[in-house]
């Protein structure tokens, strides 16, 4: 009788340790995208070395006047140029319109914005995708089958490729003043997709690290702010990277604590 007692106590009294280890090893959230197709296919990329201009938009239908401030949009027709390079386009090749950002970063939103950008490449904006229909002795003509804006006379074409659109867990609160770790892959936040000065969660960033760091699609960073006088970093967010340049990386903010800056630093987690 003793023994069966003791054998009961002993089970209720384990159970509260292994009830406590099963909720310990839970996963942290559910794992969603960090971004929806559209936005993926918006947001714009920091590229070195320079997009090369061998096709371009020399015009479109319904533009009997060729009016330069004319721009198409999705379900309208585009005519293409060629640099006379040999490019072969065939009926149904897809391109990726883009146009240099200069405008964007005339206005800095932090000290050295400027020559921190371009340490990166030149920034582009994402304007349309598209999709030959026609391939005349003339020029060929494509249909604009997405857009985030009007593509205008002059914007350049490059090859179509897919967007990996990079899943994420999602988690609790950072801590908000935990030490940097000097071990780990820092850089700042050099830019934003329309450059703002000041942002939080669901803006497009242009991270200062790229493949020549190690940054990789899916990865997550800290963003922090450094005061002076010697008070510890504050943790402000969180930003996932969803594809990676040469010398940047784009990255969606999936956190913010408070308002995050451009120019403020990351740190990898």
């Amino acid at each position: 009788m003793r023994r069966t007692a003791f054998a009961l106590a002993f089970v209720f009294l384990a159970m509260p340790a292994m009830t406590f280890r099963a909720q310990d090893s839970a996963p942290a959230g559910p794992t969603v995208p960090v971004a929806s197709r559209s936005q993926a296919d918006c947001t714009g990329f920091i590229a070195d070395p320079m997009v090369p201009r061998d096709l371009f938009v020399t015009g479109g239908g319904d533009d009997d006047f060729h009016s330069l401030v004319r721009q198409f949009v999705e379900g309208e027709s585009i005519f293409i140029g060629t640099q006379g390079k040999g490019e072969t386009i065939s009926v149904g090749s897809e391109y990726i319109v883009v146009r240099p950002a200069d405008e964007l970063f005339r206005t800095m939103r932090y000290t050295g914005e400027r020559s921190s950008v371009a340490k990166l490449g030149k920034p582009y904006e994402d304007v349309a995708r598209v999709r030959v229909t026609h391939v005349d002795p003339e020029g060929p003509v494509a249909k604009v089958v997405f857009s985030c804006q009007g593509i205008q006379t002059g914007d350049t074409l490059i090859p179509f490729q897919p967007r990996a659109i990079p899943d994420y867990t999602l988690s609790g609160p950072l801590d908000h003043f935990a030490p940097l770790d000097n071990n780990k892959p820092h850089g700042i936040v050099a830019a934003t997709l329309n450059n703002f000065g000041f942002f939080g969660n669901q803006n497009v960033v242009y991270l200062s690290l790229g493949e020549k760091d190690g940054a990789k699609p899916g990865e997550r960073f800290r963003i922090y702010k450094v005061f002076p006088y010697h008070t510890p970093p504050e943790t402000v967010g969180e930003a996932v990277v969803m594809s990676v340049q040469s010398k940047s990386c784009v990255a969606m903010v999936v956190a913010s604590y408070r308002e995050i800056s451009s120019g403020d630093g990351v740190e990898a987690e």
